[in-house]
């Protein structure tokens, strides 16, 4: 009688952790943070990007992140603004992934004084040393910030609005506006970004269908 019943107790053990495996590996897989982005990329090579971020009016963080930034490269140096349930912040990343998350590539802050529904203009600038500046309304924010790996003077660059979450998230419509071109190494040229620049526009990831998309040229998005 012990023998079967000590039998029926192991065969309990097994059956409990087999669901509370299970269990894990459900939770795990169903709600992994997943990424999402729509973006519009240059097909010519420029030294640098400016524009105007319109934030949306409304935006709903539950958990990870939104985004809207600028870039120079297919993935090398992106900047902008994300908003995460703890507030906006800048950052600026310029090959962190890449360098084995080296921080010296990666600079980000809480920025207490953007708020929902703000225009904030963004600027980075290729330095030609190797090394980027962002600047946010005209003011310096990551300074002459390395790049990891090799970096041309001239590259392709974009616009971006993206999310990381657990598919929770979501944003009234953001626009990008004003956005100009640095064409020279000296600064001293911009052209606008518009219809007659050759440009390629895409969605990435799991949610890069969650995002309606009212313009590429400037791109204006929400997500839902």
């Amino acid at each position: 009688m012990n023998q079967v019943l000590r039998k029926s107790k192991k065969k309990m053990m097994y059956l409990v952790g087999s669901l509370l495996i299970s269990l894990s590996m459900f939770l795990t897989t169903s709600f992994a943070a997943t990424e999402g982005a729509v973006k519009s990329v240059t097909n010519s090579t420029y030294t640098g990007i400016a524009a105007d971020i319109n934030l949306p009016k409304s935006v709903v963080v539950k958990d990870g992140y939104v985004n809207w930034y600028l870039g120079i490269g297919a993935s090398k140096v992106e900047g902008g603004i994300s908003k995460t349930p703890s507030g906006y912040k800048v950052f600026l990343n310029s090959g962190y992934n890449e360098s084995g998350q080296n921080s010296k590539y990666w600079n980000t802050q809480y920025d207490a004084s953007i708020k929902d529904g703000d225009r904030v203009n963004l600027k980075i600038v290729n330095n030609g040393n190797g090394t980027v500046t962002m600047y946010v309304n005209g003011n310096p924010r990551y300074a002459n910030q390395p790049v990891y790996g090799s970096f041309s003077q001239y590259e392709p660059v974009k616009m971006v609005q993206g999310v990381e979450d657990t598919g929770r998230n979501s944003f009234s419509q953001a626009s990008f506006s004003n956005v100009l071109l640095r064409t020279d190494i000296s600064g001293a040229t911009y052209k606008s970004w518009n219809g007659s620049i050759s440009s390629s526009f895409s969605r990435h990831g799991t949610y890069g269908n969650n995002f309606t998309v009212y313009s590429q040229i400037p791109l204006s998005a929400s997500l839902r």
